[in-house]
């Protein structure tokens, strides 16, 4: 066997059987399995790979995290080498033909990444490429220790020894605990050598949805902020320790990350008109984002009374009255329909 296809999901029944059969279409020579670790999930997931039959192996564990779900399937992988496709992810048919062939003839590369096309829940292309034009490249450690490097799970092929030697993915982040146990992991791979770069887009990456949901978690109340942002701080811990000031900036990108979360659930939350839980939200990211004038001003809007802020509303451009209001400027709120 030559490539194990790993595919953690949860609850995607409606993306996962697209990203299976983008496995099963490609264009390859070599020997290939795909396993599937359903991590516990609460839809029909289950019942959507049931009709891939025997074709798939599943991996049926408890809600334990993206991180544990991929290494299960690299734990339990026949393959010299490891594709990870995530659930909502596809592949374009020669995905595996163009990648895996680096590793064959470069023994001094552990891992290798493509481009990508970004695209939202509807399949449109909001943004034609992921690796931005000043890493396509192969990145040193150094460059990757400077800088969050583009490299996303579904767009890689790793050797199984190196994930396995390096311990996979860091299981610290929990079950839905998101920011940076993918970055994590290939920083470790890089310190084991070259990961190589290929300029194709070779998958269709979804972007997430987490965003759109900010608006339903806020009127339920079942996140905290904690919760929903926590694994960036796992991450910047993580940095700390293992590269001391060398992981200074990923680390401080990763805190920053979580105050300007922060702030974009304040403007959902005024979006949705709840003012006293946006200037909640506002008043907590002054932990991450200290010096962010901004925040500032528009927790003072949100402290207005709404009939005073309305004469005045008006009075702004249509810009700014977003900036105050929301909802946040974000690619997946101004996406093509």
């Amino acid at each position: 066997m030559k490539v194990s296809v790993v595919i953690p999901v949860y609850n995607c029944e409606q993306t996962i059987a697209a990203a299976v059969d983008s496995a099963f279409a490609q264009r390859f020579d070599g020997g290939f399995e795909v396993i599937v670790v359903n991590d516990g999930s609460t839809d029909g997931t289950r019942a959507a790979l049931e009709k891939f039959g025997d074709r798939i192996r599943v991996i049926e564990q408890e809600n334990a995290g993206v991180a544990a779900a991929r290494n299960a399937g690299i734990r339990e992988a026949a393959g010299e080498y490891i594709a990870l496709l995530d659930g909502d992810d596809t592949w374009t048919d020669d995905k595996l033909a163009k990648t895996v062939v680096v590793l064959e003839q470069n023994p001094a590369c552990v891992a290798v990444f493509s481009d990508a096309v970004q695209v939202d829940g509807a399949g449109n292309v909001v943004i034609p490429y992921l690796v931005p034009p000043h890493q396509a490249h192969s990145p040193t450690l150094e460059e990757t220790l400077e800088q969050c490097w583009m490299i996303q799970p579904s767009t890689t092929v790793t050797r199984r020894a190196t994930l396995l030697a390096t311990g996979g993915f860091p299981e610290q982040f929990g079950p839905r605990a998101y920011g940076g146990e993918d970055t994590y992991a290939f920083l470790l791979l890089r310190e084991r050598g070259e990961i190589r770069f290929v300029p194709d887009k070779l998958v269709r990456y979804r972007l997430s949805e987490f965003d759109e949901n900010f608006a339903k978690r806020i009127r339920s109340g079942d996140k905290s902020p904690e919760q929903m942002f926590g694994g960036y701080l796992v991450f910047a811990r993580l940095m700390r320790d293992r590269y001391g000031a060398r992981g200074r900036p990923l680390g401080r990108l990763a805190i920053d990350t979580v105050g300007s979360g922060l702030v974009s659930l304040g403007l959902m939350a005024m979006h949705e008109g709840n003012r006293s839980l946006a200037i909640r939200y506002y008043r907590e990211s002054f932990r991450y984002r200290p010096l962010d004038l901004k925040t500032y001003v528009r927790m003072a809007w949100a402290a207005l009374p709404a009939g005073i802020a309305g004469k005045f509303i008006g009075l702004l451009t249509p810009r700014l009255q977003r900036s105050l209001s929301g909802p946040p400027f974000h690619v997946l709120y101004n996406r093509p329909s």
